[in-house]
């Protein structure tokens, strides 16, 4: 079967994404955000030097996991400029927000939550400006007369989240923190993992609770896995639908899907099918 026919099966859009930076513990449980995301324009810089904000760690662009941890914002993705028209750049962009937050796209390990208490730690102590490891807040009504940006203390919030990901070593500690978060997201949700340090899942993957993956199981794309399913280990799953208490074993499956209670594998290799 073609992808196309394979598309007209899948289950419904919105279910095969995640945002596992929504963590159960978030501080939006407590206290009411929706300011931030109403009055705070999100400006991220992409850097001239490092790697590209489109490189990708484990399926998401640089940029669009700092991206994700604004979400709700109202968002803006500029070239950096030079130190001489940065303030002049930013005073462009950032008229009828009450707040700008100034963001690079080399940190994307920042979380929503370290976003968030950082524009309540803003708010709260009625600042002008706010210097964090890498990037700014400002207030917008200051912003608009501001004549030169004034140096001010860092402020640290979480050191990890504001890593600067600009060479290959640091590309390598991104991808295991991040697979981290993945892999703790949908162990809270009922996945049974063996052998977490060679399973490696992209962020837009969804798992059905009461599956269990084994080892050298790599879940890469927009791939769905159902309930009860069983990876075995030595799979590669890529934009993949695997349906309820299906049984996967050391197979190579791309664009395809797999129906419920279906054997796949050893040694299956499926793209473009659906069984």
């Amino acid at each position: 079967m073609v992808i196309d026919e394979i598309i007209e099966n899948k289950v419904d859009e919105n279910q095969i994404s995640f945002d596992f930076l929504n963590e159960p513990e978030t501080i939006t449980q407590t206290e009411n955000f929706e300011w931030v995301a109403k009055e705070t324009l999100v400006v991220i810089i992409k850097p001239q030097s490092g790697f590209s904000s489109n490189f990708d760690i484990c399926g998401k662009k640089m940029v669009d996991w700092v991206g994700l941890a604004t979400s709700g914002c109202k968002q803006k993705i500029i070239e950096e400029p030079t130190e001489e028209n940065f303030l002049q750049t930013i005073q462009n962009l950032a008229d009828g927000f009450d707040y700008v937050a100034v963001l690079y796209s080399d940190t994307p390990l920042l979380r929503k939550k370290t976003f968030l208490d950082i524009m309540n730690y803003f708010s709260k102590n009625r600042m002008n400006v706010l210097r964090l490891l890498r990037g700014y807040v400002f207030r917008g009504e200051y912003l608009k007369n501001a004549k030169i940006l004034m140096s001010s203390a860092v402020e640290e919030f979480n050191k990890e989240d504001f890593s600067i990901i600009n060479d290959a070593k640091m590309v390598s500690y991104a991808f295991k923190i991040l697979n981290d978060r993945i892999l703790e997201y949908h162990k809270d949700n009922g996945v049974i993992l063996f052998g977490e340090n060679t399973i490696f899942i992209d962020a837009d993957v969804e798992i059905e609770s009461g599956t269990i993956i084994y080892p050298n199981n790599v879940l890469k794309g927009e791939s769905y896995i159902g309930k009860n399913v069983i990876l075995e280990s030595g799979n590669y799953i890529f934009d993949t639908i695997v349906c309820d208490e299906s049984f996967i074993c050391q197979s190579y499956l791309e664009k395809s899907k797999v129906e419920k209670g279906k054997v796949i594998g050893p040694f299956e290799t499926l793209i473009n099918k659906k069984i």
